[in-house]
């Protein structure tokens, strides 16, 4: 009963010794047959490599390699187009690396895998990809070798010159090459094993700027004529005259005064402009031509009336006004209106003749002082009358500064003066405008007869007795343009006219100070001469110009001892002291000098100079 019962079990393990003994030995033998070989169903791109060596494997993946040494990618790039092999870009099948893969199909992994992997490729078959090594580098190198041929810039628009002619020249867009689009297209048809086209991407250039053709316009109506620039005009009385033409710039010289820029914050746009410095060289030197200083109105003051007179009309100031004239030099430049006039700026004078006493505080007369020389030559006497016409009326602001020389004006024989006996250094000579000091004197004695402070003042060289008849020495005041004025403040605060009154029958010569007096009093004391130095022996020279008679001579200078003169000023004003000062000149000795025609013998004792 037990036998029955185990037979049905021996039999069933029996079946299954030998079924496992089968399949360990059918695995046995399935792995030494393939030992060294590749499994069955394992595939290459299609191809059957079951049962197959290394060595064959390597053979047929060297075939398969042949694609990439094939001018199997086209590539057009803009204008161009390119042939080329992926070998070109890097790209090659391994066939050893192939051939291990293929033989690796059913021997990785434990023992199960292995064998599911084996029944796998049996059963279904496995296709195993080549191995191909991709050297990225090699694909952008070439990527950057296509742009570099095919890629362009963007060009500007721009002005060329034929002559003085502008042309302009249109800009082109240009073309730059996606570089990393382009390497990205490469790639992904560098393993299909398959020719392939590509369009390479690129990407639009366009120029910053697109036309300068209004510019080449602009210019050519800039350069299309002469440029003319006026200088206005004026009469004596200040009336306007049409204006003259000061310069003009010829047509063919233009273009060295225009500017074309292209502009930092702004650089589609181009900036046709004339060089302003240039035009400014050109232009400051007619500032003189048309600057005018602004001069007051002069009056008369009528003491019964209480009322001025006008005996000098004002007369605006006159300046260029640069900028609006290179301005209005631009603007012709531009026009068809080819003339630009220069603009000048009108100053009002700051005494109009309008002005009344009662404008200015001019109530009285606040002194006087007359100085006499009778015996001037008729040449001194036309002198003195001239240079004293020249300040009378002349007004004084308060706290400004009286400038002898600023009024007297140029010396010259066309404004009136003539040639007479002048000091220059220590002689006397002759020239332009003797006399002059008589006047300047006289002006100093009325100043300081005012209490009004002295700032500049020059006594002569040696005492002249023109100037000591009434004061006394030491009362002159030398002037000699530019270098020695008479200066004096008006520190009232009322204006101050001056009148000068020329008397040639008693051969006088007077200024009147009208203000509003302030209550100062001065006291000048009488002059002290000191250091008292002999002149030396008279001297003879002949007579260059030959107007003294042969046999004769003449004096032209007299003699003086030198000396050393002061006195004293007080101001005071209710019981202030505003001026307190000793002036002191000092006067070198002088010589009589005689000039004598041919034949005369000077006396014995006397220097003679030739």
């Amino acid at each position: 009963m037990l036998r029955s019962l185990f037979r049905p079990l021996y039999f069933v393990f029996a079946t299954l010794v030998v079924s496992v003994t089968y399949v360990v030995g059918a695995l046995a033998y399935h792995h030494v047959h393939y030992e060294n070989r590749v499994f069955p169903g394992v595939r290459l791109q299609g191809i059957d490599l079951s049962g197959m060596t290394p060595e064959e494997v390597f053979a047929i993946a060297q075939i398969q390699s042949e694609y990439f040494h094939l001018p199997a990618i086209n590539v057009r790039a803009a204008d161009r187009r390119f042939v080329f092999r992926p070998a070109d870009f890097g790209v090659g099948l391994d066939p050893a690396e192939t051939a291990r893969v293929a033989l690796s199909v059913g021997r990785q992994g434990d023992l199960l895998t292995q064998i599911r992997q084996r029944f796998e490729a049996w059963w279904y078959g496995i296709d195993v990809s080549p191995v191909v090594r991709v050297d990225g580098s090699e694909i952008v190198h070439i990527v950057r070798q296509v742009a570099k041929q095919t890629e362009r810039p963007a060009i500007d628009a721009r002005l060329v010159f034929e002559g003085n002619v502008p042309r302009a020249l249109p800009s082109q867009v240009g073309r730059e090459l996606d570089e990393d689009l382009a390497a990205q297209m490469i790639s992904s048809v560098l393993l299909t094993n398959r020719p392939a086209d590509i369009v390479l991407p690129y990407k639009a250039l366009e120029p910053k700027v697109a036309s300068v053709a209004a510019a080449a316009d602009e210019i050519a109506r800039i350069l299309s004529g002469d440029l003319v620039v006026m200088a206005p005009r004026w009469d004596d009385a200040g009336n306007p005259l049409p204006p003259s033409e000061a310069f003009r710039i010829r047509k063919d010289d233009l273009l060295d005064f225009v500017l074309i820029q292209q502009l930092p914050d702004d650089p589609a746009h181009i900036s046709i402009r004339l060089r302003r410095e240039k035009l400014r060289a050109l232009l400051e030197p007619l500032s003189e031509t048309v600057a005018q200083k602004a001069q007051n109105a002069r009056f008369a003051f009528d003491p019964a009336t209480g009322q001025l007179r006008v005996i000098a009309p004002s007369r605006d100031a006159r300046e260029l006004n640069l900028e609006a004239s290179l301005d209005a030099l631009e603007a012709a430049a531009r026009s068809s209106n080819r003339t630009a006039t220069l603009v000048v700026n009108a100053v009002p004078a700051p005494i109009p003749a309008t002005a009344t006493a009662q404008d200015l505080g001019i109530t009285q007369l606040i002194t006087q002082a007359t100085t006499f020389f009778k015996g001037s030559s008729p040449a001194r006497l036309a002198n003195v009358r001239v240079a004293a016409a020249r300040l009378n009326g002349v007004v004084v602001p308060p706290g400004g500064v009286f400038s002898f020389n600023e009024h007297l004006g140029e010396i010259s024989e066309k404004e009136g003066f003539q040639e007479g006996l002048i000091i220059v250094g220590n002689r006397t000579v002759k020239g332009i405008g003797g006399g002059v000091c008589q006047v300047s004197t006289t002006a100093y004695q009325a100043a300081l007869r005012a209490g009004f402070p002295i700032i500049e003042r020059y006594p002569h060289g040696y005492r002249v007795s023109y100037y000591e008849r009434g004061m006394g020495p030491g009362f002159d005041a030398s002037v000699f343009s530019p270098y020695a004025d008479f200066k004096f403040v008006n520190d009232t605060s009322a204006h101050l006219l001056i009148e000068t009154v020329y008397d040639p029958a008693r051969v006088t010569l007077t200024f009147k100070l009208y203000g509003t007096p302030d209550g100062r009093q001065v006291v000048i004391s009488p002059p002290t001469i000191t250091d008292v130095v002999p002149h030396g022996p008279d001297i003879y020279e002949p007579d260059p110009e030959g107007e003294v008679p042969p046999g004769q001579a003449k004096q032209v200078e007299y003699a003086v001892n030198g000396a050393t003169v002061s006195f004293t000023r007080t101001v005071t004003r209710n019981g202030e002291t505003l001026i307190n000062e000793r002036v002191i000149s000092k006067y070198v000795p002088w010589q009589a000098v005689y000039r004598y025609g041919p034949g005369f013998t000077p006396p014995e004792g006397a220097i003679i100079r030739n």
